[in-house]
């Protein structure tokens, strides 16, 4: 009973062992495809290493589909990174500010003015506040804004006028207002207004 259970896992580890084969991921699907790419491989490396090539490249064809019908999976030896995550951080820091009748009670990161920072800073709403910070013509906007003035009256009902600002700052200087909108009664229509 051990020999038939050795051979199974054995095989099953050298199936996983070739669909996930380390560093074959890397490789391009159209690596050595053609009898032109070989010759030119085999003349600048010799043909040994050509066969080894060419038969990781082949294997790397051959995964594909196998890796596909096992569900897809993370190949075992490699560790998806995105390398941006470690630069000095953006030159151009943007912060949203919301203002009531001209107080800010907002400010992305700051610590004095944190109202409805649970809201902004949530995973799923937090990317939308950054897109209305970057860009004066975000398409989720109104949608942000109307949320944020719609909360703002119920928080503050005696309120006459919400500003939602987007600053900008150079990595040391002071921020200044890049472009905004805002919400006045009795309408309480958001518009966009000039610096």
């Amino acid at each position: 009973m051990k020999t038939p259970k050795a051979i199974i896992l054995t095989v099953v580890y050298l199936i996983l062992l070739i669909v996930a084969a380390p560093g074959i991921s890397f490789l391009k699907p159209s690596l050595l495809r053609t009898e032109k790419a070989r010759s030119e491989f085999r003349d600048d490396y010799g043909p040994l290493i050509e066969r080894v090539a060419r038969a990781a490249a082949d294997l790397h064809r051959a995964q594909r589909p196998a890796a596909q019908a096992l569900g897809g999976f993370q190949p075992i030896f490699r560790v998806r990174q995105s390398w941006h995550l470690y630069r000095d951080g953006p030159s151009t820091i943007r912060r949203m500010e919301v203002r009531v009748d001209g107080e800010p009670v907002y400010r992305t990161l700051d610590p004095a003015l944190r109202w409805s920072e649970d809201i902004f800073r949530n995973r799923r709403i937090r990317p939308m506040a950054e897109t209305l910070v970057k860009k004066p013509r975000a398409k989720n906007r109104s949608g942000l804004g109307r949320y944020i003035v719609d909360r703002a009256r119920a928080d503050f009902p005696d309120a006459a006028v919400v500003e939602i600002r987007s600053l900008w700052a150079r990595r040391g200087q002071e921020a200044t207002t890049h472009h905004r909108m805002i919400a006045s009664a009795p309408s309480w229509t958001l518009e966009d207004a000039r610096r």
